[in-house]
């Protein structure tokens, strides 16, 4: 075991500082190879020895894997509870944006990632987007030398993917690229019995939902780099990204509606294939000039990136709002966003161990969308040459956002302790274009700042201290307020969406030993105008929903997060967490007036997770990862936990060419039921994700050593 003190690693830090990170003390286990260094800020999870990055599977497959790091059966991402931004080395990358997060995740290969920091105390280098940063590390190459990494991999129902990624130097030009193709499925099953009450809380009709979906997709990515290197201190890049994201749904969808004495009032089968496609391509450009003043690092960064988004879908027109006819009719979303960025990082290492950061983002994000819908087969609203559209003109919506940011960070030694503080300053302008019914133009001007302390108590221990605040903007899904029908519910976004806050502290320890690391930390937060789901009776004692969001939630989370990693010997590595926390939660509920006397909730909950790596003999290793999810809150109720186990197992068949099976989910646990009890309604439902597959996956190194680095 190597231990890497206080003095020794600030003054290494200095030497290699990065926009992305602060130096700070680094305590790090060194035999066997990490997996996990622990920060003041983050915790580092190095993806080397990780078999569901190695064996084919998406980043979302692999943030199940980490400790505090909670991905639930509909793909939200969360960390203690709180929400999380991702971000591709240090910046909003195109391949997270442009459709829903969960989405992008589970279509981004992991095999391009070499490190995820889990960022609990950001600084304000970060865009305040959430209160908990997840930044990805992509590879990089080590050496002019030409090397490649080829990848092929097979699962049940037409799974397959193949990858490729490799580099070379000529002089000082090096260019470097990757391609992935995936062919995956998602699906999976819901079942709602919701119950709409009278006045004084007896029954005044029932429905019944079970929705099969099932989401056969095929994703390209490529990405391209050239670099050159002007001079001993300067560096420009160039790099184009491009996907192709095709996700067709496919469901069936079973509605029955009762009157309180169980007599059917209303029946409607729908089945249908929906296409979708989630397209992006970016071109971004680099500056890096080092070493010029004392190992300074100036960073600029420009990029342009485009995306395109398409849903189209039948459904039922009785559940559209207001109220119309039943009819079987077609809806079709088509939106295009344009984003423009522009942002510069400066740092500069100081006499006595103190370090100054400087920096800016300007960005400007332009987005049109459309929705049209038309009963499918009626002459009357359409004809079916005009795929049930006819001359209905469809609903546009358009904004253009602009975000103007700066930021300052400074730190040095006071006494034994490492003291960090900064401020961020975010300016955001929105012009609304179309259908915001009068919505005015606005100006938010936030004030973020951050402070942390940390100090080593001895050369194997070290006690932190932080305060943050961040804010959570309102994605364009959010406040665009045309229209989505799914099942029995119509879902409209907000324009009048304003960010939610969280302010957070928090006080955490760290030791290691010769073969264990233990940290533990405790964390307390406030959430104010939280942005939640609001769902309400479509007509009264109705059993059918509107859900939209409002700026009407609250609370606040305090926990305990405890991580125990075991290195026993060469053979086994043992990690254990669990994250125990409470939550108190104010919410708005059907029935209730939204800023008024709404729903609070309150609850303990947990999240648990066992990570095991046996190597039984050289070239073989074995992978147990096992979760357990407690309770979470609801909108006038509870969600019910969950369970999932993984197992992964690779064989070297030659130095170069490496075999890994993977069993998701082996007990298929991923079930999680929700009560429901409001004024006006009470419901009961499941979601079922079946996830238990096993994928065969081959990769082949070309050319000598490790392609690729952190």
């Amino acid at each position: 075991m190597k231990v890497r003190g206080f003095r020794n690693a600030v003054i290494a830090g200095l030497a290699v500082a990065a926009p992305s990170a602060l130096a700070q003390t680094e305590i790090t286990i060194t035999a066997p190879p990490p997996e996990a260094t622990r920060l003041d800020d983050r915790t580092v999870y190095d993806l080397a020895n990780n078999l569901q990055a190695k064996g084919g599977g998406s980043v979302a497959d692999v943030l199940t894997t980490l400790p505090a790091v909670s991905v639930d059966p509909a793909g939200k991402v969360s960390v203690r509870g709180a929400a999380v931004t991702v971000m591709v080395d240090g910046k909003p990358s195109p391949a997270l944006r442009g459709l829903p997060l969960a989405t992008a995740l589970q279509s981004m290969p992991a095999n391009t990632i070499a490190k995820i920091e889990v960022i609990t105390d950001p600084g304000p280098e970060f865009r305040g987007d959430a209160g908990i940063v997840i930044n990805l590390v992509t590879r990089k190459p080590r050496t002019p030398t030409a090397k490649a990494d080829l990848g092929a991999g097979i699962g049940p129902q037409g799974r397959r993917s193949g990858s490729a990624a490799g580099s070379f130097g000529v002089g000082a030009w090096s260019f470097s690229g990757s391609a992935d193709v995936r062919d995956d499925i998602r699906y999976d099953l819901l079942y709602i019995d919701r119950t709409a009450k009278n006045a004084d809380g007896s029954a005044a009709g029932r429905l019944v939902e079970h929705r099969a979906t099932f989401v056969p997709y095929t994703n390209t990515t490529g990405v391209l780099t050239v670099s050159y290197a002007a001079s001993d201190h300067d560096a420009l890049s160039l790099g184009g990204e491009g996907a192709l994201r095709h996700r067709p749904r496919q469901y069936r969808d079973d509605l029955g509606l009762y009157d309180p004495d169980g007599g059917v009032t209303g029946r409607s089968v729908t089945q249908d294939r929906a296409p979708q496609h989630f397209d992006h391509a970016s071109l971004t450009g680099d500056y890096v000039r080092k070493g010029v003043i004392g190992g300074d690092t100036l960073t600029l960064k420009a990029s342009h990136e485009d995306h395109e988004t398409l849903r189209d879908q039948t459904d039922d027109q009785l559940f559209q709002v207001p109220t119309a006819v039943e009819d079987i009719y077609r809806q079709r979303h088509t939106e295009r966003e344009l984003i423009d960025t522009i942002s510069g990082d400066y740092v500069l290492p100081l006499p006595r161990e103190e370090q100054l950061k400087l920096g800016f983002e300007v960005e400007s994000d332009r987005v049109q969308s459309a929705y049209q819908a038309g009963a499918v087969g009626d002459a009357a609203v359409g004809d079916p040459g005009a795929g049930g559209f006819g001359a209905t003109p469809a609903a546009r919506f358009g904004l253009n956002r602009t975000l103007s940011a700066g930021y300052a960070s400074y730190q040095r030694l006071l006494g034994p302790w490492l003291v960090k503080s900064g401020l961020r300053v975010e300016s955001m302008a929105t012009r609304f274009l179309a259908a915001a019914q009068g919505m005015p133009d606005s100006s938010d001007l936030r004030w973020l700042p951050s402070l942390s302390l940390g100090r080593d108590l001895s050369p194997e221990s070290r006690l932190t201290f932080s305060y943050t605040r961040r804010i959570d903007r309102p994605t364009t899904e959010q406040l665009n307020p045309l229209q989505t029908i799914v099942g029995a519910t119509t879902i409209l976004g907000n324009t009048g969406l304003r960010p939610s806050r969280t302010d957070s502290v928090e006080a955490g320890y760290t030791y290691t030993a010769a073969k264990v690391t233990v940290s533990g930390t405790l964390y307390a937060r406030r959430l104010t105008d939280d942005i939640v789901d609001y769902r309400y009776a479509a007509a009264p004692v109705d059993t059918v929903l509107v859900s939209t969001v409002e700026n009407a939630g609250g609370g606040t989370s305090a926990g305990l997060d405890l991580a125990v990693d075991f290195h026993l010997g060469p053979d086994w590595a043992i990690s254990l967490s669990s994250d125990l926390s409470h939550l108190r939660e104010t919410m708005p509920i059907a029935g209730g007036p939204i800023g008024g006397e709404n729903y609070t909730g309150a609850l303990f909950t947990h999240l648990t997770k066992v990570n095991l790596t046996w190597t039984p003999a050289e070239g073989d290793r074995l992978q147990l990862q096992a979760q357990l999810h407690g309770r979470s809150l609801e909108t006038g109720g509870t969600r019910s936990g969950y369970q999932s186990v993984t197992l992964s197992y690779s064989h070297d068949v030659t130095s170069r060419l490496k075999a890994i099976v993977t069993a998701n989910d082996v007990f298929n646990g991923v079930r999680r039921v929700t009560w429901i009890d409001t004024p006006q309604y009470r419901e009961r439902s499941e979601l079922a994700v079946p996830g238990q597959i096993v994928y065969l996956r081959l990769t082949y190194k070309l050319g000598g050593g490790d392609t690729a680095g952190p």
